[in-house]
């Protein structure tokens, strides 16, 4: 027998009308309590509506009365995922697999699953196998794309992306993915025309808009190497992200110390520390200052979002104080003003390391306590003589320091949902 609800939540659910499927859902188990397909279609459910620790729950009491059910385990792997257990995902989609080899969603999932463990030849793979299987899945299509991104082989991407492009051209993400790849050929007119097409068929499309903005940025001479730099950077797994972190700071150790105890070599260092500081601290005050030329361009400036425009502004002022301040030191020979003009240069780095994580996020709130309380040690320092020596050591300690914590708690967080 037909169950009226349960095709009318489905429904529904397609429509992304989620309260409303919801409602349908618990109608269909109000009348089936044990029913482990209206189970897994209510985690469904929970899973769009990204409610990720109920979906699992009630996976898992599913799964008590179906424990071999294709779409139960489909269901169970994506509940897993999304709270973030690998392990137990990839069990669940082995076990699908086993039930149903030519399942192409399973292979789908499983290189969804490894693009987010940063195994880019695995997900390339999976992607393989489910295109075996169903050769005419855009979604496969394009996530062999980004594997083949992430491998540096960028024509067999592009390749790729003209090929999903063919099967779907009105494809969002399609179109997204081929600025993306456009991006990574430095042809950034091109790109931006590919995430405008993607934005014109789905307004809503995050990853065509981020991906706008750094192609409009990209044209910019001065950001354009370290847009290089972060493509490369994004092809690595975290722990070599880190090993070429630590092995920068350590060459710039070496370097330093090899100044410091050779006098007659010392000018020849002076390039390489120059250059290890100035990309250290580049690295993160390039986005916010950045931004602010992108809201003179007619395009970029409707990409911004609010938060961004804002950490814009914040970039700008501190700029902006940073000048007033060393010119009024120029003018008045003030020392207090050089440490304040210092300050709120440096100040700089925290300001645009903050507003490069999303709002809300837990890497967001710590990195503005800390931003907040080295501004306060910073100016606090500038202007009281008295507590200025050891609280403008605090304030410089911070700020080497900070570049390191950012990276740890940003890379947490970017395993987060």
């Amino acid at each position: 027998m037909i169950n009226i609800h349960l095709e009318r939540g489905k429904l529904l659910l397609a429509q992304k009308r989620l309260a409303d499927a919801e409602k349908e859902f618990k109608q269909a188990l109000s009348h089936a309590p044990n029913d482990a397909y209206a189970m897994a279609w209510l985690a469904e459910c929970y899973l769009s509506g990204k409610r990720y620790a109920e979906a699992l729950e009630l996976g898992q009491r599913a799964m008590g009365h179906a424990p071999n059910d294709p779409f139960l385990l489909y269901t169970m792997a994506r509940a897993y995922f999304y709270n973030q257990n690998t392990k137990k995902a990839r069990e669940m989609i082995r076990q699908g697999l086993q039930l149903n080899p030519a399942d192409a969603d399973f292979f789908l999932l499983l290189a969804h699953v490894a693009f987010y463990e940063e195994k880019w030849q695995e997900a390339l793979d999976a992607a393989e196998q489910g295109l075996e299987q169903d050769a005419e899945n855009v979604n496969l299509v394009n996530i062999r794309a980004q594997a083949l991104v992430k491998l540096n082989r960028k024509a067999e991407a592009a390749q790729t992306i003209d090929y999903a492009l063919h099967k779907a051209p009105e494809d969002s993400y399609s179109h997204a993915n081929r600025g993306w790849v456009a991006i990574e050929q430095s042809r950034f007119k091109e790109a931006q025309q590919n995430f405008r097409e993607a934005l014109r068929l789905n307004p809503n499309n995050e990853y065509a808009r981020s991906g706008l903005k750094e192609a409009i940025k990209g044209e910019n001479f001065f950001y354009r190497g370290l847009l290089k730099y972060f493509l490369w950077m994004a092809k690595m797994n975290e722990q070599n992200r880190w090993a070429v972190i630590i092995g920068a700071y350590i060459i710039y150790r070496v370097v330093l110390g090899i100044a410091r105890n050779n006098p007659a070599l010392a000018p020849l260092t002076y390039p390489i520390i120059a250059l290890y500081v100035l990309f250290a601290l580049s690295s993160w005050i390039a986005v916010p200052i950045a931004n602010l030329f992108l809201r003179l361009h007619p395009i970029g400036k409707h990409a911004l979002t609010e938060d961004e425009k804002m950490g814009s502004n914040i970039a700008g002022g501190l700029i902006g104080l940073s000048l007033l301040s060393l010119a009024g030191y120029f003018i008045s020979d003030a020392g207090q003003l050089l440490f304040l003009g210092l300050v709120f240069g440096l100040l700089l780095v925290p300001a645009g390391g903050t507003f490069s994580v999303s709002e809300g996020t837990k890497a967001r709130r710590s990195l503005t306590i800390y931003s907040l309380a080295l501004a306060a040690v910073g100016i606090i320092g500038a202007l009281v003589p008295s507590l200025g020596s050891w609280l403008i050591i605090v304030f410089a300690l911070g700020i080497f320091a900070y570049g390191w914590v950012a990276n740890y708690l940003i890379g947490q967080d970017a395993k987060a949902f």
